[in-house]
Order: C-alpha cells, then structure tokens, then sequence
C-alpha cells in the first residue's frame, strides 16, 4: 500500500518556513473509511468515486503489483470489490473520475504499443520501478470502453502521475523534474478535444517537491503534498486561487499531518478530501478552510477565463457520507 517507497530518494526539507500556517483552524476530525468492510486498510488506496457516489475505485497492493478495483452500492451496501474492467494485467493505480462522470483517468506501466515493453522508470530509490502514464476510459453505458493513452504532449515522459481533472476538463498531473531531482505539477487545458501545452504550475517555493494534487472543480482551490518529510511525501497543503495565480500554500496542520497522508482526491460534494496514510483511507472535511478564505477580501483578478465569482465558492449540495 505504501506509495512512498517510489519517491524516498527526495531529501528531507523544513516544510514551514515555505508554508503558511493552519491559521486559528481548530483540529477536524479525521474519520477512517471501510465502506462497509470491503476496504482492507493494509492494501487499498486512493479512493475515488463517481459523481452519484453508487460506484468506488481505488487501488489494491499485492506484492510488487496494483490492480484498480471497483464497487457498486446496492441497496445501501457496498458490493464486494472486484477488479475493473480496464485494470487487472498492469501496475495500475490513482484512478479518479471526471466532475461529470463521463470519463476515468489512471496510471499505468502498461506498454504505450501493444508488444512494446511496459514502462520503466529509474528515478527513485530501490532501483528501477515501474513507469506511469495516464490512461482514459471513456464511461460506455453501465461500463466502461477501452483504456486509451492520453497522447504525447502530457505523457512525455515515462513517470508521468496522478491525474486531477476540473470541470472544464482541465488536466493537473505530476512529472518528475531531473535536473532538481524534485517533482513538480504541471496543467494542460483541454480544448475542442485535444489537450495544449502542458504549463507549470508554481505553489509556493518553486524548488519545492509536490505531489497528489486534488484540484477544485472550478480550479478555485488545490490540496496537494509540499515537500518531504521522514517516511511520507510531504505535508498536506491546500492553496487557493487569486487573481492569475496561486496563492500561498497552507499548511493543514499537525492532526492531518502526523498520519503521513498522501493521495489526495476530493469527494464529489466539493468539500470533503479523501486520503491515504499510516492508517489507511481516512477522509475530513475543508469547511473550516473554506469559510475562512470566504471571510478575507475578495481577489480584484479572476481566474484566467472564469468569472472572480467562481472563486472559493463551496458547492450547497448537501450529500450522504459513504461511509
């Protein structure tokens, strides 16, 4: 289950000088999640849901492979977890599904060709280690359609990671930047069916290593891993958008942090962020970071095309935990 161990060659960085402290936030509570018992919290991760939140996806760990499994609600359970029609041979992991439910992303070491050798990336301690690119299936009435490779302008390298997707089908992933030895974010606008050139995207210390973004539907707010730290990959920030630009990280806190979270992804009531950590798939709420950006004054800018409206808005969709 443990992520980690791809990314333990980053050094070990003083996180808090860089980022803005948990401002007068009181501690939230961190529930654990088992959806009913189907989560093994030694095995599973990354969990994702659909929009109507009856169907679940999340990583499962055997050994050296990962397999994405699903599950279904039925009646108010959840069906024992079977692997997804798209995973199964690969290293597979990190699927997350589009606001609308219209399509999945995930990575994969799978070849690029068929025939071609699955993909190898030798950045990280231990060795070499499978490689990642991010791979589409398309929702196909009650299922789902074939894998399909996300082209070469955002797979353009052979580790290319964790896919988070806004509404208007901006694309935010992460890539490994050789030269600093530190991995960095980078977003990709999608317009009339092709994704542009990929851009970076600075939050905080540009030097700064990041990992797992989970951006806002709107791309009004972005919770992320900063850094690295002894045994995990960073401590969990969110940064929210001003003007043309990112705002200054902030730091969630020593109640979140301690548990090492990482594998961020938001919950599709707009509010609430599932991770994985020490313990396993835990989730909490970003209300009270929401209400107190809500209480600053209102940026001048707006971001890029969308109207200043859209920032820091938090969604009034009341929805039922999963559990």
């Amino acid at each position: 289950m443990n992520r980690t161990a791809f990314f333990l060659a980053l050094p070990c960085l003083s996180l808090m000088s860089s980022l803005s402290a948990a401002r007068e936030i009181e501690p939230v509570a961190v529930t654990p999640v088992s959806l009913g018992g189907i989560i093994n919290q030694d095995s599973d991760d990354t969990l994702a849901f659909t929009p109507d939140r009856i169907t679940a996806f999340f990583d499962r760990s055997e050994g050296k492979r990962k397999t994405i499994m699903v599950s279904h609600r039925v009646k108010g359970r959840w069906s024992a977890p079977e692997i997804a029609s798209f995973s199964g041979t690969w290293f597979d992991q990190d699927p997350v599904v589009a606001p609308d439910g219209s399509y999945l992303l995930f990575n994969s070491n799978r070849p690029v060709k068929p025939g071609d050798e699955a993909l190898v990336q030798s950045y990280f301690a231990g060795g070499p280690g499978p490689g990642s690119n991010i791979w589409r299936v398309d929702r196909k009435g009650n299922g789902w359609g074939e894998p399909v490779w996300l082209s070469g302008i955002i797979n353009s390298d052979v580790f290319i990671d964790f896919a988070s997707i806004a509404s208007d089908g901006t694309l935010y992933f992460m890539r490994w930047d050789k030269d600093q030895k530190s991995m960095h974010f980078w977003r990709s606008r999608y317009d009339q069916g092709k994704y542009l050139k990929p851009e970076l995207v600075t939050l905080g210390d540009p030097k700064e290593s990041l990992h797992d973004p989970a951006v806002a539907p709107d791309q009004s707010f972005i919770v992320f891993d900063s850094g690295k730290v002894k045994g995990g990959l960073g401590r969990l920030c969110i940064a929210f958008r001003d003007g043309d630009h990112w705002g200054a990280p902030i730091d969630l806190g020593e109640d979140l942090n301690k548990d090492l979270p990482w594998g961020s992804h938001l919950d599709p009531d707009g509010r609430t962020i599932y991770f994985t950590g020490t313990s396993g798939i835990q989730r909490f709420s970003l209300r009270p970071w929401l209400e107190a950006h809500r209480q600053q004054p209102a940026s001048r800018g707006a971001l890029d095309h969308r109207p200043s409206s859209s920032l820091a808005r938090e969604p009034t969709t009341v929805m039922k935990s999963p559990g």
